[in-house]
Order: C-alpha cells, then structure tokens, then sequence
C-alpha cells in the first residue's frame, strides 16, 4: 500500500512539473514513460541491464477488472515488471500460450517457462519477473479469459 501511495505521489508530481515546466520530471533514480494515457514510474533496483550497461528499472502494471494497465509496455534487457492486482478477483500472469505458457524462451517455472506466476494473485498481491531475452513477449491472464498484453524487451 506504501508503495502504490509513494507511485501515485510521483506520477502526480511529475505530472505537475510537466505542466509547469513543459517536460516531465524525473526524479533521482526514476524514469518516467508515457503510454498514451498512462505514465509508468520505473524505479531503479540497483542492478545494470547486459545490453545498454544503464542501470535496471522496475515497471508497474496494474491488473484491474478491465485487464492489464498499460497493456504494452517497452522495457530493456534486464529490465523487470511488477503485476500488481488492483481488481478484486484473483489474476495469474502467465507467458503465452494458454495454457502452455511456454512462448517465452526460459524454460521453467510451474508449466512452461519462468515467465509465469504460478498462481493467482489476491487483490492487493504483487508478482515481479525479470526480463533477460530481447524480444515481444505477448502474456494472458491464466484465470481471466481475454486479458491480455505485451512486454517489448529492446
């Protein structure tokens, strides 16, 4: 809960330094991505991606009734994603196919590769995977039929 009141307090005000200074703020530490509508607050974990040599950022997706939010998302090499179930029934992101889950090329996991929650999340539950192979990776949600998105790792 910390976390999320601590997102919402950065995308506020980088939204307000935006409007004020007519760019988007980023904080020490953070980068600020705009989707369309929707603005992602990557936090920096302290690692460094194997391709750019740029520190490794943490994304948020939100699971919500309506599905995953934003539904793309463009990341680098080593680059990690949190799925945070905001909704109130529980949600399972999971590499396509359904219910294979084997797209993604890292085999493991609980079915077919690593990217894989391997259970569903409660409302208010987080799962984060790191990103280690370039590529388009499409991902379903196991127990909601049609919610879907992709992660575009560069």
């Amino acid at each position: 809960m910390i976390t999320f009141i601590v997102v919402a307090l950065v995308i506020v005000g980088a939204m307000l330094g935006y409007v004020k200074f007519g760019k988007q703020v980023q904080p020490d530490n953070q980068d600020v991505v705009s989707f369309g509508n929707d603005v992602i607050v990557g936090e920096s974990n302290g690692g460094m991606t194997e391709e750019s040599g740029t520190e490794a950022q943490t994304y948020t997706i939100e699971i919500t009734s309506s599905g995953f939010s934003p539904k793309t998302l463009e990341i680098n090499k080593g680059d990690s994603v949190t799925w945070t179930n905001k909704g109130s029934s529980s949600s399972w992101p999971a590499s396509a196919m359904h219910p294979t889950h084997n797209v993604y090329p890292e085999s493991g996991g609980c079915i077919g590769s690593t990217f894989d929650a391997c259970k569903g999340l409660k409302t208010g539950e987080s799962w984060t995977f790191t990103f280690n192979e370039a590529g388009s990776w499409n991902y379903h949600d196991h127990l909601n039929t049609g919610r879907t998105g992709t992660i575009v790792v560069n």
